[in-house]
């Protein structure tokens, strides 16, 4: 008999994280926050006590698990709906590394050494900092990495071509709300950003989903809603 209760706890633990998981979506996998690893680990043991301590009551365990996957559910709704909250519950990419050179206050807001930097560079298979342009550490926690235009593979040094260094696209939109900031950065106002749109035809600034603009002052947008693709998912 308390076999058959460990059997059926575990059923029931393994039956409560697949649907809350479901719910939550794929991001539990692929875009982990610190606070989803978190919500994470904290489930799974939650769930794993469940199975193993009859001492428990199941419905007690059930409303911490089912409140700690929702919380995670509902900062994910919180944070798409509000730019501000965004910033301040997940946080805000940071440089490391911008046009070769390294970045001291960027490693001191995020909290990393010059040692710590290196080590993921060499994880991605950089060894020498001279060969990067810009590393930005994600609010995931990863590292994106944009090598010197001669360093990339079949590299303009290897086939004897100087080629201009890259810059980064400055977003200007995101979700349809404007980013004041890095467009007066960009030395543009926000009646030149409206007349682009308008050259591409797109009406209202709330259809973009992201604008950029890049080094030569070219507009490129990508609306939520786009008629050339119909599929939102493989099939």
């Amino acid at each position: 008999m308390e076999y058959l209760e460990i059997v059926l706890r575990t059923l029931l633990s393994i039956a409560v994280l697949l649907l809350l998981a479901r719910l939550d979506g794929a991001k539990q996998v692929g875009q982990l926050s610190f606070y989803d690893y978190i919500v994470g680990i904290t489930a799974g043991s939650i769930a794993a006590t469940l199975c193993i301590d009859r001492d428990i009551n199941i419905w007690f365990c059930l409303i911490a698990i089912v409140m700690f996957m929702l919380s995670s559910f509902l900062l994910s709704i919180v944070t798409s709906k509000s730019m501000v909250l965004r910033r301040a519950l997940t946080g805000s990419p940071i440089f490391l590394i911008a046009k070769g050179e390294l970045l001291y206050d960027g490693l001191k807001k995020a909290h990393f050494d010059v040692n710590d930097l290196l080590r993921e560079l060499r994880s991605q298979g950089y060894f020498d900092v001279n060969e990067i342009n810009y590393a930005v550490l994600e609010s995931n926690g990863s590292l994106s990495v944009m090598p010197k235009a001669a360093q990339r593979p079949a590299s303009a040094q290897e086939a004897g071509l100087s080629l201009p260094e890259d810059e980064i696209a400055v977003n200007v939109i995101i979700d349809g709300k404007i980013m004041k900031g890095n467009l007066e950065a960009s030395d543009f106002d926000t009646d030149w950003l409206m007349n682009e749109l308008g050259n591409q035809n797109i009406s209202s600034v709330k259809d973009v989903a992201l604008a950029t603009l890049d080094s030569k002052g070219r507009l490129n947008c990508f609306l939520k809603e786009s008629s050339s693709t119909k599929h939102t998912v493989f099939e």
